[in-house]
């Protein structure tokens, strides 16, 4: 089982299209995008947290998903 909090938020579409358009470009998930800017934030606001769990192997390189015309 995860040790993740599964939950649910509303995202402004140019945040969404953003995020994907980092998911497509880099190959980074939207949920890792996610935890690292919340993290971020909760660092600037000066909110310790435990060290995020070090990931065992690199995430591979996707490729680019075929658009539909």
């Amino acid at each position: 089982m995860s040790p993740k909090e599964l939950t649910a938020f509303r995202v402004e579409a140019d945040i969404m299209a953003g995020l994907r358009r980092v998911k497509d470009r880099d190959g980074v998930p939207l949920s890792v995008q996610v935890d690292r800017a919340l993290r971020a934030w909760l660092k600037d606001k000066g909110v310790t947290l435990k060290a995020p769990p070090k990931a065992s192997r690199p995430a591979p390189k996707l490729t680019p998903r075929r658009r539909r015309a």
